[in-house]
């Protein structure tokens, strides 16, 4: 699906995005230079693997945002079939990066920093997220970013998951408020049917606690993480 405007819209909150998360920030960049990847570093690579891929994390979530924020790391989701060889298209291109293979990830960093991951689309929800995208145009390229409520589905497994530590939980919690908060300034509608839905590929109930979660922030309270 390709949007007009709308388009243009979400491209420019990818480059605002990507501009936010180039400057530095408190904590290790003090002690190193590290130089964070955008989606432009990473998204030609891809294409010209031959890779299908969805941009996620918080440049695919930007457009989405009341705000576009800065993020440590750009985020792709893509098929395990893909993984070997998308990789190797990113270590050619950027020959200093440090891969970690993990079951549902394979993780890049420049020195102490993670500055990419390659999320495999393993899980029912993943597997979901990747069917469930709209497409936009950045520059000459057309890429595929999650739709409203694939973004939401994310952040709410995010926020619900058990390993996720209490910190990153809050700030997923904020940026689950922002969504919904500007879906609803805009006039864009959320297909709760497909919202419960894709909830509910991550655990059984979660269709009903998501809807839940988007009705306390239209209600102005508090969301329970």
């Amino acid at each position: 699906m390709r949007a007009g405007g709308a388009d243009t819209a979400f491209a420019e909150s990818i480059e605002l995005s990507s501009f936010l998360s180039r400057l530095p920030m408190v904590g290790v960049e003090q002690k190193e230079d590290v130089v964070r990847m955008i989606p432009d570093d990473v998204i030609p690579v891809l294409q010209a693997a031959k890779v299908d891929f969805v941009l996620v994390g918080a440049h695919g979530a930007s457009g989405f945002l009341l705000e576009p924020r800065s993020t440590q790391d750009v985020d792709f989701m893509l098929k395990k079939r893909d993984v070997a060889r998308a990789s190797a298209g990113v270590l050619k291109k950027f020959p200093e990066l440090e891969l970690e293979k993990h079951p549902d990830v394979w993780r890049y960093k420049r020195g102490k920093q993670y500055v990419l991951d390659l999320m495999l689309a393993n899980i029912p929800l993943h597997k979901r997220v990747m069917k469930e995208f709209q497409e936009i145009r950045m520059g000459r390229r057309i890429v595929k970013v999650p739709k409203i409520e694939s973004a939401l589905a994310m952040k709410f497994a995010a926020m619900t998951g058990h390993y996720r530590i209490a910190e990153k939980k809050h700030s997923d919690a904020s940026d689950f408020i922002s969504m919904v908060k500007k879906a609803d300034k805009m006039g864009k509608v959320v297909d709760l049917a497909l919202l419960s839905e894709l909830a509910e590929l991550h655990y059984v109930g979660g269709g009903t606690e998501i809807r839940q979660y988007v009705a306390d922030v239209r209600a102005g309270r508090t969301l329970q993480v």
